[in-house]
């Protein structure tokens, strides 16, 4: 066996580093397309510490939170039916999915250095809100997931379906910005070029 070969089979070895990987990957280019979709944000002028942000917390928090959720869930309904995706993908938005989606406004509020209070707030203004919209698309998502995807390739085929959702997630994450420019068109040339 080559080097390369071997290389190209760490992947499969090691489902969690694949994972954060396509997180690192995704989620920072995720940030950098809702800000394109909203505003025409140019690459070059893209908040590329937002973008960073993003990559970190994808990377370090959610992947390897999602990661667990996935092997631990599989233990719960180890069927492979269709009546058995969507039990698994009805109970992930009922317990998982509230729970990251707080953490990941409380998480992505602590890495832009918000006090503690703030953190707290963002959770509680934007978490039904988002988990409204979330309820309607993850289970399908999931239902896929779990009915036709291996367990070995389920982190990257939701990497995949992600996109979206972080997209979206960015939206959210910005959206009080967004909402103060609105209420203050004052805000508009007191905010920071991007």
């Amino acid at each position: 066996m080559t080097i390369l070969t071997k290389v190209l089979h760490l992947p499969e070895q090691f489902p969690l580093i694949r994972g954060m990987v396509s997180y690192a990957i995704i989620w920072p280019t995720c940030s950098i397309t809702q800000e394109y979709l909203e505003h025409g944000t140019s690459v070059e002028n893209a908040n590329w510490a937002r973008a960073a942000r993003f990559g970190f917390f994808g990377a370090f928090c959610m992947a390897p939170v999602f990661y667990g959720w996935m092997k631990y869930s599989s233990r719960f309904i180890k069927r492979n039916s269709l009546l058995s995706a969507v039990t698994r993908a009805a109970i992930e938005q009922l317990t998982y999915a509230p729970l990251a989606m707080a953490y990941f406004f409380f998480g992505m509020s602590l890495l832009e250095m918000k006090p503690i209070d703030a953190c707290m707030q963002e959770v509680r203004e934007k978490l039904w809100p988002t988990w409204k919209i979330g309820v309607v698309f993850w289970p399908v998502v999931q239902t896929l997931n779990f009915y036709f995807i291996s367990e070995k390739n389920r982190i990257v085929f939701v990497s995949v379906a992600s996109f979206i959702w972080t997209v979206y997630l960015a939206h959210m994450k910005s959206s009080d910005k967004n909402n103060q420019i609105k209420s203050n068109p004052k805000a508009i040339s007191a905010s920071p070029a991007k």
